[in-house]
């Protein structure tokens, strides 16, 4: 029987289910647990031999001894016995079923019956089996040692009750040592089931941690290329129309095309770098927040997104790591998609919310409706970005009076609709998004603040 019981010395070892169970103690234990086959051939090469021999000396016995065919009929019965014990851990009741037939004959007159077999076979069915069939099994055996004391002994009443008195405490111990030993293997057993069930879902819980971080950066990744995309598209179809009767406007436009491809990069990667420990990343940001001149990306009112086109104005690249855009860009979020054609503008009424996540919610809302507006919306002549916020509660709302662009049907699956709709509902809020009568589209967002997300 082994032990998983852990000692200050155990070294770690690993069992099927790819566990780190401490090292059972005591030396000559792990090895009889390693080679089971080779304690049952001991067990029951150590009834075998003995009782063979004793038949053996008993038939060579001068003066006559019993008869051959006595003899060779216990030698069998021995034999079958002891292969019953040889299989005693795949096979306790069928080892125990033969223990207890061969109990009744073995009893000589006035003699002792051969409980050492059904002893050894009582102990395997609790331990390998379970308690309810081992005190079963004992009074079965129980019965029958009685049986085998009383037809077997000719003496008074007295004496074979005394034999089959001693024959059932000697079972009984067997079993009650089986059953105590098969409990805690079974109560160890259930232990390291349970820490492998716990462990598996660990596991799981990781696996379902990292699907929702990748669905996030699959929602980020569309808010970066895809808005960005759209922004330098029009941008590049106005470049071109300005090409001949405007070349500084379109060599402008087209700057603002190659500022928004570089911030959108800088961002992916910033977006990318959270998936892994990048430290060249947070050196090389050091590195730009200490240089002389420099100013610290990402700090001040004036900061912008690294997705809009006049947050790329700057020559160097945005740090990767730099913070997530929050209501402060918003200003500049308008004025890019100013630029890019699209006739926006921007009302503030209340203070913008001071938690960073409700924020970055608002920005993303806001760049995906004027994306979308930008893709979608066939001559508007106003597209309005209302944002108002009161104690406990804020409310985005973008509307837009163009023309749905027939021949040019979405392709894009809702993904941003469906991601800006989980984001908001992080925060208790509703989103809603459909056609204006009359023509054109709103898109409409509730949050709740609580107070640690108040007005700031």
């Amino acid at each position: 029987m082994t032990s998983t019981s852990p000692s200050p010395a155990a070294t770690p070892v690993a069992d099927g289910a790819g566990l780190r169970l401490p090292t059972p103690p005591g030396v000559a234990r792990r090895f009889w647990a390693r080679h089971p086959w080779l304690v049952d051939s001991l067990v029951a090469a150590a009834y075998l031999v003995p009782t063979a021999i004793v038949l053996l000396i008993d038939a060579t016995r001068p003066g006559g001894g019993p008869a051959p065919v006595a003899i060779a009929s216990a030698l069998l019965l021995t034999a079958l016995i002891s292969g019953a014990l040889l299989f005693r851990r795949h096979a306790p009741l069928l080892a125990l079923a033969i223990s207890c037939t061969a109990l009744l004959p073995s009893f000589p007159n006035h003699g002792q019956g051969d409980t050492l077999p059904v002893m050894i076979a009582l102990y395997a069915v609790a331990v390998y089996r379970n308690v309810r069939s081992a005190w079963i099994g004992l009074a079965v055996a129980v019965g029958i040692s009685t049986l085998g004391a009383y037809f077997g002994s000719g003496n008074p009443f007295i004496s074979w009750v005394t034999v089959a008195s001693q024959d059932a405490v000697l079972l009984i111990v067997a079993t009650v040592i089986g059953v105590s030993v098969g409990d805690r293997m079974r109560y160890v057993a259930s232990l390291v089931s349970l820490a492998a069930q716990l462990a598996h879902d660990r596991d799981r819980q990781a696996q379902l941690a990292r699907s929702s971080e990748r669905a996030r950066i699959a929602r980020e990744l569309h808010d970066i290329v895809a808005h960005s995309l759209s922004v330098m598209v029009a941008l590049a179809d106005g470049a071109d129309a300005l090409a001949v009767r405007d070349p500084e406007r379109s060599r402008a436009a087209m700057r603002e095309v190659a500022s928004t491809g570089r911030g959108s990069m800088a961002e992916m990667r910033r977006l990318l770098g959270v998936l892994g420990d990048d430290r060249d990343d947070e050196e090389t940001a050091d590195a730009a927040a200490s240089a002389p001149g420099q100013p610290a990306p990402g700090l001040g009112a004036g900061s912008a997104s690294a997705t809009t086109p006049s947050a790329m104005a700057t020559t160097g690249a945005a740090a990767p790591l730099a913070p997530q855009p929050g209501a402060d860009q918003l200003v500049d979020l308008v004025d890019s998609f100013r630029s890019a054609g699209l006739p926006a503008r921007l009302e503030l009424s209340g203070r913008v919310p001071g938690s960073p996540g409700v924020q970055l919610t608002i920005y993303r809302i806001v760049q995906e409706s004027l994306t979308n507006a930008l893709r979608y919306a066939a001559q508007p002549s106003v597209v309005s970005v209302r944002l108002s916020s009161t104690p406990g509660r804020v409310e985005v709302i973008i509307d837009d009076d163009g023309r749905s662009r027939a021949e040019q049907p979405s392709v894009g699956g809702r993904r941003g609709i469906i991601g800006l709709g989980e984001r908001v509902a992080l925060y208790d809020g509703t989103l809603e998004a459909g056609p204006l009568r009359g023509g054109g589209w709103r898109v409409r967002a509730t949050m709740s603040l609580d107070e640690g997300q108040a007005p700031a």
